[in-house]
């Protein structure tokens, strides 16, 4: 995160590999395989409404929670290395599954807020990153930028469960289970950069 311009190409690939379809779509499959066409529908409808909801707190809330704590930038851009470097590390030697998905006894509605939209959709990784950047970039313009971009993810989100069920039975997991490692590599790439970034930035760097 170099200047004071929001990267917002970085902000929509990082949070593309932690909130995106990529272990979603095999997870809504699991899911909502005993409901039928209309229900899967509400069910994706609720669980991108949700998690949009849930991520526009962390970026006006939780952001706001964090810049009154008065974290300095090179601690932000620490954090956040951290965060991507063990999230992608925990992705890239995990079993290749999708996220967790317990089919409910009684399907509904409901199956959108949990487990498709929390803890699914809105992992702990997601939203910490989400408020990092929206504390390090804490302007108002700044802060709808990063909700516009999440705003696209959820939709694509949302497309991607609304075809899990065609996309799995037709092509299967494999082409998923490759992306989230290439992904996953790319991830901890941009961790270790946003470390080195950090330790530059603060005073053990100025040293």
């Amino acid at each position: 995160m170099q200047g004071h311009t929001l990267p917002l190409g970085l902000l929509a690939s990082l949070l593309f590999t932690l909130i995106g379809p990529i272990a979603l779509l095999p997870t809504f499959a699991a899911v909502t395989g005993a409901v039928d066409r209309a229900m899967q529908v509400r069910i994706a409808l609720v669980a991108a409404a949700t998690a949009l909801a849930t991520f526009a707190l962390a970026v006006f809330v939780g952001a706001g929670a964090m810049a009154a704590a008065g974290t300095s930038p090179a601690a932000l851009i620490l954090a956040a290395g951290l965060i991507l470097l063990l999230t992608a590390l925990r992705n890239i030697f995990a079993s290749g599954q999708g996220r967790a998905s317990n089919p409910s006894e009684a399907p509904g509605a409901a199956l959108g807020f949990a487990p498709l939209a929390l803890p699914g959709i809105v992992t702990p990784a997601g939203v910490a990153i989400v408020i990092i950047f929206a504390s390090y970039f804490p302007s108002l313009a700044d802060r709808l930028a990063i909700l516009a971009v999440i705003a696209g993810i959820m939709a694509a989100n949302l497309g991607a469960m609304l075809v899990s069920h065609g996309f799995m039975r037709h092509i299967g997991p494999a082409p998923l289970q490759v992306l989230g490692a290439v992904f996953g590599v790319l991830q901890a790439a941009m961790g270790i950069e946003m470390l080195l970034s950090g330790l530059a930035r603060s005073p053990l760097g100025a040293g």
